[in-house]
């Protein structure tokens, strides 16, 4: 092994352990902004952009602050009972900094009211101390229109900047 190799080993493996795992419960209410309109191309085939406000049952924590609250913008592409969704997640901490979330998935809308939705989520950057890079997994579900319970599993790493701030 000539001493690049090494040093290029020791340096993956060094990234490789800096991923700190975070998870998380939330409950979120009926969404307050909803707009869905017909595609026109085929019955039952709608777009829709919805907002909703969630908070922490069992907040994430990063750098030893616990998630607050955060607020979902949905985009869903919906056929029948199944939508294709993706969007963007402001995570607010209790000391006030944010972390930005872009995330995907589906998503099944019963006529009752019953949902479920599940997907993949990214950091996209944040606030303060909150320079982040992550990803992860999400899964949602409620028995009405009313309330969604969510879980969210994943890892993350400071970014740059705010790995230097950290050690200053």
């Amino acid at each position: 092994m000539t001493h690049r190799t090494i040093a290029m080993t020791i340096f993956a493996a060094a990234c490789a352990v800096a991923q700190t795992k975070i998870s998380g419960t939330a409950k979120c209410g009926k969404a307050k902004n909803q707009l869905a309109v017909e595609a026109g191309d085929r019955p039952g085939h709608m777009l829709a952009v919805i907002k909703n406000a969630c908070a922490w049952v069992m907040p994430i924590e990063m750098e030893g602050v616990k998630g607050k609250s955060y607020t979902a913008a949905t985009i869903s592409d919906a056929q029948g009972e199944r939508g294709q969704d993706r969007g963007y997640v402001v995570v607010t901490m209790e000391n006030g900094d944010k972390a930005f979330v872009r995330f995907q998935g589906t998503s099944v809308n019963k006529a009752s009211g019953e949902h479920s939705d599940e997907g993949t989520w990214t950091f996209t950057g944040g606030t303060g101390k909150f320079g982040l890079n992550g990803k992860g997994m999400y899964k949602g579900s409620g028995a009405s229109a009313d309330e969604t319970n969510d879980q969210i599993d994943g890892e993350y790493t400071l970014g740059e900047m705010a790995a230097k701030a950290k050690k200053d």
